[in-house]
């Protein structure tokens, strides 16, 4: 019984390594990309406000939401650099677990201000970013891979 389960890892073992090295890493991708796309389209719209003098109407949309311990031009100005900057880290995997944790906070923010349930579906795949990193197809690993290369080296 047990040799038939070796045989059985043993052939799933290519599978499992094409899903490691080359599944999982798109997959990352398309959830950051997933989560960073409405933070940066809502961050997107907040600064067009900003950039055709419409404070007010920037103000008028944290007005209703009451952040808790901010005043609302506070809490308008961190939302829209918080949306926007963040969800580029993401998108690039450029700093991508501080992105991801920094969008957990806001994603938690929305939630308890605005009551959207896809600020939990965002929280956990930020989440799962934070823990495991942002992939192989992000510029952290594009900056670190060149590091670790240097680092033998010097050593």
């Amino acid at each position: 019984m047990c040799q038939y389960l070796i045989k059985i890892k043993e052939r799933l073992d290519p599978l499992k390594q094409f899903a490691e090295q080359t599944l999982f890493p798109i997959v990352l991708l398309a959830l950051r990309f997933a989560v960073a796309y409405p933070f940066f389209k809502s961050g997107r719209l907040k600064l067009g406000y900003v950039l055709n003098d419409q404070l007010d109407s920037l103000y008028f949309l944290f007005e209703d939401y009451k952040v808790p311990l901010l005043p609302t031009h506070v809490a308008a100005w961190m939302g829209m650099c918080g949306e926007l900057g963040l969800s580029t880290l993401l998108a690039l995997g450029l700093f991508g677990r501080f992105g991801a944790l920094g969008l957990i906070v806001m994603s938690g923010v929305i939630f308890n201000t605005d009551g959207n349930p896809m600020a939990v579906y965002w929280a956990l795949i930020c989440a799962v970013i934070a823990v495991t990193g942002p992939g192989k197809w992000s510029l952290d690993a594009l900056i670190w891979c060149k590091k670790t290369k240097e680092t033998p080296h010097e050593a």
